[in-house]
């Protein structure tokens, strides 16, 4: 089996140009260290001390919080990132699948969390298939939601975007009807396709309750479904050392999927996977369809 070259969900991204990003941060370490301690000062006074920057990125910089860390500080320059990371805590609250959420302010884009030092090892098949569950449970999270979430989230539902105008960006509208419609077969016209999470291998951190968490949000959708994670966790089976099977994760997924109230067959799964990469221009599905 070779190596995937390209990355995940090559074809299917969007690359944004340079310059993009109007509200870009400091990239200086001491210079964000320093705007860090001052908006804690007014946004977050119950925030734990000494401040020390982790990262400075043009989009985001993160801090600790606390000797040894205890709490994590980030801080978005994206207002749309920053909103879908308090919208992935709110939709997912409960489900122990992300760090803990102490607090946020819309005025300054900073979400306090708990800092999660420990990388959990998914190279070995346990692990991966930790991961595995921990996306398939964000995947089904609109089955468990409060009915105030479940309402407020109610434009989102397969009922509602099946019947909408196809995305702009979709390049066979056929096709991408036919993953909706698999979607709503296998999860129910009520579903809110959640989906697009940023899996990485240094995103999988340990809770302090010993389970998987994820500790970045803010790529997650509520308009695309799980398909891009499921084709995401078949190509990081594959890559930096690892010999995953991309049907065993596939297999893997539509179990754990299937137990908290799915009902993916393996041919629908399989369909569903092809009518993304159609409709979307993925150039592979890294074997995940095999």
């Amino acid at each position: 089996m070779s190596t995937p070259l390209a990355g995940p969900l090559a074809g299917a991204a969007r690359v944004r140009p340079d310059g993009w990003l109007a509200t870009a941060l400091t990239t200086d370490p001491d210079q964000a260290e320093a705007q860090a301690r001052s908006l804690i000062y007014r946004h977050h006074p119950a925030a734990p001390g000494p401040v020390r920057c982790l990262t400075a990125r043009y989009r985001t910089a993160t801090f600790t919080l606390g000797a040894p860390p205890r709490q994590l500080l980030k801080r978005h320059g994206d207002e749309a990132a920053y909103l879908g990371e308090v919208l992935a805590y709110q939709l997912l609250e409960g489900e122990q699948v992300l760090p803990e959420l102490h607090s946020s302010s819309d005025t300054c884009r900073t979400l306090m969390v708990d800092f999660l030092e420990e990388i959990a090892d998914i190279d070995h098949e346990d692990g991966f298939e930790e991961l595995i569950a921990a996306v398939a449970a964000i995947h089904t999270a609109p089955a468990r939601w409060p009915e105030h979430i479940a309402q407020t989230m109610s434009p989102w539902r397969l009922a509602s975007t099946t019947a909408s105008p196809v995305p702009a960006w979709i390049r066979d509208p056929a096709a991408w009807q036919d993953l909706l419609q698999l979607t709503a077969s296998a999860h129910g016209e009520g579903h809110v396709p959640l989906g697009h999470l940023d899996l990485k291998a240094d995103h999988c951190r340990r809770r302090p309750d010993g389970r998987l968490a994820l500790v970045d949000a803010e790529t997650l959708r509520p308009d695309l479904t799980g398909l891009p994670d499921l084709i995401t966790l078949a190509y990081l089976g594959q890559v930096e050392g690892r010999t995953l099977a991309p049907r065993w994760a596939r297999q893997a997924y539509r179990r754990h999927t299937n137990d908290l109230g799915a009902q993916w067959t393996d041919a629908g799964l399989v369909r569903a996977l092809t009518a993304f990469a159609t409709a979307t221009g993925l150039t592979s599905l890294h074997g995940v369809d095999q």
